[in-house]
């Protein structure tokens, strides 16, 4: 005789519990995920970023010797000496004028050429890659080509001007046209960048809420002013941001233009950080580094103004 046993199935609370994997360990294996992930991020920071960083802190309280070279332990002098320099108040306005120009002339003139070209036309897209084609020229081709039209005598620009009937103006040369001369190849180097983003921002605006508007009364200007302008304000920040630290760290247009001149009227920060270091007779990589920690704290004080204030009026 035969006895058959079923196996007895447990159901409900009997059920034995099978040990469940620990959160604990879950939230280990996804840490060391996580920063596997991050690592060679983390490398190229450490080793582009955060370690010049912390290296021009530390020439900043160094001296210099007679060989350029840093020497000893010297404190706050170099940043004594900085604050104390009767060019450093003409060069934080230069920095500050050039600053604010380039960013109001990239909105003001990117909006300008933008809103023509958003409507459909023919041969629209031949005028919008025409317009973008400055992003392609490289700062120092497009620097030399404006000091040859800029040129005092024989330049283009003062030829048409004394063809014209008018007086030759010193762009490059004068006090009073040097900085601006510089702001103005600044916004059309950066002109084409700018019109490129404007235009995915306004050709993404839904025309449904643009044509509601329309049926509801508004006129052109007033659909523009009040529905177009606040859905592109997100891209409008973002060139207000970028254009801010590119404005603030520019270079190239002020070294083959005006060098820094005449009497030091076009002589930015971070051209004043090239004078000490490799400019001047004797470099004083102190005196360069503590400019360069006085940029640093600027383009980070500008950032954070700009997040915290202007971020609440962007309509997301």
């Amino acid at each position: 005789m035969t006895i058959s046993v079923r196996p007895t199935v447990l159901v409900g609370p009997n059920r034995p519990n099978r040990p469940a994997p620990s959160s604990r360990s879950w939230l280990r294996s996804d840490r060391r995920v996580g920063v596997a992930l991050l690592l060679p991020a983390i490398i190229v920071f450490a080793v582009f970023v955060f370690y010049p960083l912390g290296r021009v802190l530390v020439l900043s309280v160094q001296g210099t010797d007679i060989f350029g070279q840093p020497s000893s332990f010297v404190g706050f002098q170099n940043y004594v000496r900085t604050f104390t320099d009767p060019t450093f108040g003409s060069t934080m306005l230069n920095t500050a004028l050039f600053c604010a120009g380039v960013v109001a002339g990239r909105i003001v003139f990117g909006l300008l050429i933008v809103v023509p070209l958003t409507v459909k036309l023919r041969g629209m897209p031949v005028f919008r890659a025409l317009l973008t084609s400055p992003m392609v020229v490289s700062v120092s081709a497009a620097s030399v080509a404006f000091a040859a039209l800029l040129a005092p005598g024989t330049g283009f620009v003062n030829t048409v001007i004394t063809n014209a009937g008018g007086e030759p103006i010193p762009w490059l040369t004068s006090t009073h046209w040097a900085l601006l001369s510089v702001i103005v190849v600044t916004v059309w180097g950066s002109l084409g960048f700018t019109v490129l983003l404007l235009l995915g921002a306004f050709g993404a605006i839904d025309q449904d809420v643009v044509e509601a508007a329309h049926l509801d009364g508004a006129g052109s200007f007033r659909t523009f002013w009040s529905i177009s302008l606040p859905l592109v304000t997100p891209t409008m920040f973002f060139i207000v941001v970028t254009g801010t630290v590119e404005a603030l760290t520019t270079f190239g247009q002020v070294q083959i233009l005006t060098g820094g001149g005449p009497a030091n009227s076009s002589r930015t920060l971070v051209y004043a950080i090239y004078q000490q270091a490799f400019g001047a007779a004797s470099a004083n990589f102190g005196l360069a580094a503590a400019l360069g920690v006085v940029l640093f704290l600027l383009v980070l004080g500008l950032s954070l103004v700009q997040f915290g204030v202007l971020e609440k009026r962007v309509n997301y």
